[in-house]
């Protein structure tokens, strides 16, 4: 008898050390508090997570980690003693697989999305920066997954903190109600304010498919980019009324489908028009005004076929309030064997004046988009990093002052950029390098990655993504 309750205890006592070495602590370090007047990104549980001052916070198996620089260690958002972490008990859980998006320190807060199941809503949460004190903000209404209703969700959607406000994309769903109503998948974007929980419709929800892309943001504005095609596609039982009256015989791309109709719906993407706008929204105001709109250019391959939809310029960030935009012509690069950059013209545009000026004319080189949250290829709030090939497979780095208007040669290296900046400190940069199975992490010093000197990275594996 006593060798089997010592056995038990045993077993217990393992049983408990396991756990504790196989979860995270409760958060025993400082969350660095950030400017209101800053821009930041939220953590998804996809690949993302949202970088500080002293550490990274994400989202990962079921709990709101913060991942400390110094000590190399993830915590979890709770400092409540001797929590298991695995309950709504504690502040740093959640449920459900992408049960949490948006995960960020903002104005000294942290804020997150959490799928509440029960009452069938996004609850928008607050907490103090130890996990203390967590309220809602508000409520994100999913919908109705029945036929004839919308149901929302928000995963892999972006988050950004901005103007007292959060910025997010909500994926829509409408079921049909019947065969003669087609399936329908569009995206809307909407602001929530942080105090006071009012949730602004930054583009419509409309009955039609429609894409949102956030495309830049300051502590002032967010452009938008929303697409879609001319005309929507026919049910099909419209369609096939239509293809027996002969509306498509001189269609072949259709008429010699082995399916009539997945034949139009392949012709329809590929050769529908589709019209974009470029919308700004103002943070304070709460209005959203139109940029720019017109028609996507069809690019087509050598066969002749669409190979991709591209707007007349793209948005590269947001200056003081201009847009930052750039014009790219591809070529086939000769050395290198595929399509790449070979003009790429970047532009600062006054809004308020509707004035362009040219920042950079670059032949065989491009800007690449290097810039510490995924909206912006700006780093250090007022740098553009770009490259100018050279032979051999090799290229000059450079960097670009938005404030001063000078460019500086920086390094040579390998042409092709082996890194991508996903973080900032004040004096580091975080970056990763990738292969087909994970995303390697680190960080270097600023002033080391404008030496082009990689040497002294600081390996972070402790962070690598896995694919």
């Amino acid at each position: 008898m006593k060798k089997t309750i010592v056995i038990s205890i045993l077993l217990c006592a393992m049983s408990l050390f396991f756990y504790s070495c196989s979860k995270p602590e409760a958060l025993s370090v400082e969350i660095a508090e950030t400017s209101t007047d800053a821009v930041v990104q939220g953590a998804n549980d996809s690949l993302t997570f949202s970088a500080g001052e002293t550490g990274v916070l994400r989202i990962k198996d079921g709990n709101l980690l913060f991942f400390d620089y110094k000590s190399r260690k993830d915590y979890v958002i709770c400092s409540r003693a001797n929590c298991r972490h695995n309950d709504d008990s504690c502040s740093g859980w959640y449920e459900g697989y992408r049960g949490a998006l948006g995960l960020a320190e903002y104005g000294g807060k942290l804020y997150c999305f959490i799928n509440n199941s029960e009452k069938n809503v996004y609850e928008l949460v607050q907490m103090n920066l130890d996990g203390n004190h967590r309220k809602v903000i508000t409520e994100i209404d999913r919908g109705d997954g029945a036929p004839g209703k919308w149901e929302a969700d928000l995963n892999l959607s972006p988050t950004y903190y901005a103007g007292h406000k959060v910025i997010t994309i909500l994926n829509w769903h409408y079921n049909p109600a019947d065969s003669d109503e087609e399936d329908i998948q569009t995206q809307q974007c909407i602001a929530v304010d942080l105090q006071s929980g009012e949730i602004t419709e930054v583009t419509p929800r409309q009955k039609e498919p429609v894409q949102c892309i956030i495309e830049a943001v300051s502590k002032n504005h967010s452009a938008i980019e929303v697409s879609g095609y001319q005309e929507q596609p026919l049910t099909q039982r419209e369609f096939y009324e239509q293809y027996e009256q002969g509306a498509f015989a001189k269609n072949d791309r259709i008429m010699k489908a082995k399916d009539p109709y997945e034949g139009y719906q392949d012709w329809y993407f590929d050769e529908t028009p589709q019209w974009y706008r470029y919308l700004l929204f103002d943070l304070k105001q709460e209005d959203t005004s139109i940029i720019k709109k017109g028609f996507l250019k069809k690019v087509r391959n050598e066969d002749g076929e669409v190979r991709a939809f591209v707007p007349p310029f793209y948005i590269s960030g947001l200056y003081e309030d201009d847009l930052i935009t750039e014009e790219i012509e591809e070529e086939m690069i000769e050395d290198e064997g595929y399509l790449g950059f070979v003009k790429n013209r970047v532009y600062r545009w006054d809004l308020k004046k509707d004035q362009k000026e040219l920042l950079l004319d670059l032949e065989n080189g491009y800007v690449f988009d290097a810039g510490g949250v995924d909206v912006s290829s700006i780093i250090e709030g007022d740098t553009l990093l770009f490259l100018k090939r050279k032979p051999n497979g090799k290229a000059d780095y450079y960097r670009y002052s938005l404030k001063t208007g000078k460019e500086e040669l920086l390094y040579e290296a390998e042409r092709n950029v082996p890194y991508r900046i996903v973080g900032e400190t004040k004096r580091s940069f975080l970056y990763y390098t990738a292969d087909d199975t994970k995303k390697s992490m680190y960080m270097m010093d600023k002033e080391d990655y404008y030496k082009g000197d990689f040497e002294g990275s600081v390996r972070l594996k402790e962070l690598d993504e896995y694919f």
